[in-house]
């Protein structure tokens, strides 16, 4: 099976490391943007599988890139990584298939359920 590429969004570079070590040792490719502009620059220059999003990144917010990712990128599937513990799911969200299972909070103590999740979530898709 070929590798699976994740692109991670997050502003702070710390997360983005350790998340990006994590998935690598996992068997993933693994790009990652401090923004949703820097996002959405690489996904016109690359296909990805799924992307990580953090919620509260400067500029346009994570839920606006999932919206505007989803309509541009159809196929891409997300996991949200955020530490609002307030998050909650949109209709709009749902919409593009994510769910409550797809939700991860910060900190996230153990990342084996990421990696869970993500390979669920794209293996659910093939």
């Amino acid at each position: 099976m070929p590798e699976q590429s994740i692109l991670i969004i997050d502003d702070e570079a710390s997360i983005r490391e350790s998340l990006g070590a994590y998935l690598e040792d996992h068997d993933f490719q693994v790009a990652s943007a401090e923004s949703a502009e820097e996002a959405l620059a690489m996904l016109r220059q690359r296909h990805f599988d799924l992307a990580v999003v953090d919620m509260r990144l400067p500029g346009v917010s994570g839920d606006a890139f999932i919206l505007e990712a989803a309509k541009a990128f159809p196929g891409l599937q997300f996991a949200i990584h955020t530490g609002s513990v307030e998050f909650q799911l949109t209709r709009e969200l749902e919409e593009q298939g994510i769910s409550s299972q797809d939700v991860y909070l910060k900190p996230l103590h153990d990342l084996s359920l990421l990696v869970k999740g993500i390979r669920a979530k794209l293996n659910s898709t093939r």
